[in-house]
This record gives C-alpha cells, sequence and structure tokens, in this order.
C-alpha cells in the first residue's frame, strides 16, 4: 500500500476514534429507561433522589417523571436516616433491569452496609400519586 493511503488510512482511524468517544459519554447522559427482555431497565446515573420510609423498602427517582420502588432482601438497619445512598450494578454495568443486578450500598456510623434488592417495580402515575408526600423521592 502506497505511504500516502496509509496515512490516510490511520488519519480516518484516530477521527472516528475520537467521534466515538466524544459520542457515547454524552449519549450516555441522555440515556431513557429502556426495555431489555420484557423487563423495564433504567440507567443508574439517571438516579436524581432517594427515599427511604422505612429498613425494607426505597424509592429511587429516575430522570423527571420515573419513580420505582425497591424491595429489600433484608432490613437495613439506619437506612431512613441517611442523606446519601449509592446503587450499584452487578458487574458495574449502568443500566439495572432485574432486582438481582442490585445493591443498596449505605454508610451508618461509619460502617459501610450493603443490602441486596429483592425487587424492583416502577411505579404507575396512580402509585406514585397514592404515596404520602413523605416518600416522594
Amino acid at each position: 500500500m502506497p505511504q500516502h493511503k496509509s496515512n490516510m488510512a490511520a488519519r480516518f482511524a484516530v477521527s472516528a476514534a475520537v467521534l466515538i468517544s466524544v459520542a457515547l459519554p454524552a449519549a450516555a447522559v441522555n440515556a431513557q429507561p429502556a426495555v431489555i427482555g420484557g423487563e423495564q431497565c433504567f440507567y443508574t446515573r439517571n438516579i436524581n433522589g432517594f427515599q427511604a420510609p422505612n429498613d425494607r423498602t426505597v424509592y429511587i427517582r429516575v430522570g423527571v417523571n420515573d419513580i420505582y420502588r425497591l424491595d429489600l432482601m433484608n432490613d437495613c438497619p439506619g437506612l431512613t436516616f441517611r442523606q446519601g445512598f449509592g446503587l450499584q450494578s452487578a458487574g458495574g454495568d449502568p443500566w439495572i433491569c432485574k432486582a438481582i443486578q442490585a445493591t443498596v450500598v449505605y454508610r451508618d456510623t461509619g460502617i459501610h452496609n450493603r443490602c441486596p434488592v429483592s425487587a424492583i417495580h416502577k411505579l404507575t402515575p396512580a402509585e406514585v400519586a397514592a404515596l404520602p408526600k413523605r416518600d416522594l423521592p
């Protein structure tokens, strides 16, 4: 292959890599809830708030309008008093589609706590309207 063609191909490859590296993070920021394999999925970076009305339930707001209820496998003492929490997904995948993929993490008096999620339910508008205001994320 002549030298100028191989230089052109190299420039094209570099340009394509730069465009992809810029476009992917921008697309991730605007990621919308998706349906994958019949499951309602959400992007963890789109979580905008949470509320824990008790030690086994967490409500999260995803984006502006979507609210999900996370039921926890066991009691997570002190969760209701936390000012912050994290939601880790198995394998580092930023999309959560099933409960088995999710673990709530928080600190209580300096101790790291992990609470596996047993169920995820996207609330309907009627279910959101029925929630007490104090439980809304």
